[in-house]
This record gives structure tokens, sequence and C-alpha cells, in this order.
């Protein structure tokens, strides 16, 4: 009973929705719950039905959180001038927040980076499976540097991650090639909209982008912030001197260390959003 009205709850907590939406989206949580409370596979990939979307992980609770906050919590929500965003996911992980941009924008343009092969695979397998149109996909690690670098895969599978930072991720290292973003973004475009989630590379992509002045070209980003609560302070004023005060900051998720967001979301000042979404 508690865990039917922990899900309820959630469920109505979702904005930007009408009440017949909250009601699917109850019944969304509570068909996973049922299939992962029953489901006998114990190892290798499960598909869902997600907001109409096929969904492939490895791992129900995984699913359900990426679920939880790129569809209910809405994280990754903005609006645009255009009803045709152009949209960089960098971090893009099994595709679910693409699969998010395009039921918000669908005939957006996006661009989605991941640097970890599984993850990869999974989100080739997504973006094929649901038909998704204008969506390109990349195997890259993004950071401040062209050429190949160490990037360490957690052993486990779940999640799906890595990290430059072998004390993020800790498990395998292999050598993999990284690019600077400020060289993949298209030249004397305005970017509508970046999603950062690179595993505490976070300030290595930041940092390229405004040193090479490509940051100026970016209307929207939300950015994880990966501390350790010592480091959270001084992190998170750093990244607040990188976009000075051309942007205004926002937390962007309910998630806090010692009072400090982990994600953020930054607008530039110069932008009217009476638009769309």
């Amino acid at each position: 009973m508690l865990t039917f009205f922990r899900l309820w709850k959630l469920a109505f907590s979702r904005q930007n929705t009408i009440l017949a939406g909250r009601l699917r989206t109850f019944l969304t949580l509570l068909r996973i719950y049922a299939q992962a409370k029953f489901s006998k596979k114990t190892d290798g990939p499960i598909q869902l039905q997600l907001e109409g979307f096929t969904v492939t992980g490895y791992n129900y609770v995984t699913l359900t959180e990426l679920y939880t906050d790129i569809f209910i919590k809405q994280v990754y929500r903005f609006a645009s001038t255009s009803t045709q965003p152009f949209i960089v996911d960098c971090g893009a992980n099994i595709g679910m927040a693409v699969l998010y941009f395009k039921q918000l924008y669908p005939d957006s343009e996006v661009r989605a980076y991941e640097a970890n092969p599984d993850a990869f695979a999974l989100l080739q397998q997504n973006v094929t499976a649901n038909k998704l149109k204008g969506v390109r996909l990349f195997n890259y690690v993004l950071s401040d540097t062209n050429g190949e670098v160490d990037f360490y895969i957690p052993a486990a599978t779940a999640g799906l991650n890595g990290s430059l930072n072998p004390f993020i991720a800790k498990g395998t290292k292999q050598r993999l090639p990284a690019y600077r973003l400020s060289g993949l973004l298209p030249e004397n475009s305005v970017i509508d909209f970046v999603k950062v989630d690179i595993e505490g590379a976070e300030f290595n992509l930041l940092s390229d982008l405004s040193e090479s002045g490509r940051l100026n070209d970016i209307q929207q980003l939300v950015v994880e912030l990966h501390s350790s609560s010592e480091e959270m302070q001084q992190k998170y004023n750093r990244l607040l001197n990188i976009f000075g005060t051309a942007y205004r900051h926002d937390p962007a998720s309910d998630q806090y260390t010692l009072n400090f967001p982990h994600v953020l979301k930054f607008t530039r000042k110069s932008l009217s959003l009476n638009t769309h979404k």
C-alpha cells in the first residue's frame, strides 16, 4: 500500500501535464513496478513501453530513475523560439532524454554524444526502434582536447555510465576518441539547448566552450554537477564563474548537496521565452 501511494504522489507531482496525463503516468509507474516485481529475468536487456516509446535498458531501477527525472520531473524541459530547436545531448546514455526531446519538439534536430560503447549500442537501438527522425548519434568522449583519452567504465552494466575520472567510475580503463564540443557544433549557428551530464568532465567541456567563444552561441543549458560534498561549494562557484553575468541560473532538480543544487539550468538573459512550451 505504501508503494501504491508513493507512486501516486510521484505521478501527480508531474508538471505541465493535465489530469489525464498524470493518471497515465501513475499507471505507467505501476506497470513498471509490477513488471520488475514479477519478472524472472535476472540478466540482460529489458524492454519497457514508456510514453509511447519502446525503451530498452539493463535494469528496472535505472530505467525508473531515468523516467522519473526526465519525463516526470522534466529536468530538461525548455522553451524555444522555434518548433525545430537544435539540441545537443552530451552524455546521452541509452537515449531517454533524446526520446523526451522528440516528444517535446517532434521536429527538433538532436545531436547525441555518448562515450560508453555499451550505452551507445542501446542508444542506437532505442533511436532505431522508435523511428526517430532528425537525430544523429556519436560514440565520442567530450572533453577539452582532441585525441584518444583514458576512459573508465564500471564493471556493473546497470548504469551504463563512465568517466574520465577513475574515482567517479571505478572499473576498466579503455582508450577512446575524445573531441572538443566547440569543434563539433555547426559554425555560425545558434544552439537552442545543450544538456550536459558527463560524469565529472563538465568543466572540461564548459571550459572549451567558454575559451572558444562558442558558449556565446548557446541559448540554454542544463548542467549536472558531479562533486563530493567537500568540493561542492568550490565547484558550484566555479560553474557560475564560467557563465558570468550573461546567463541567469536556476535549480533544475530537487537534488541538493549542502544547499547546492546538483543540476542547474542556465538561460541567456537576452532570450525571450514567450514562445513554445
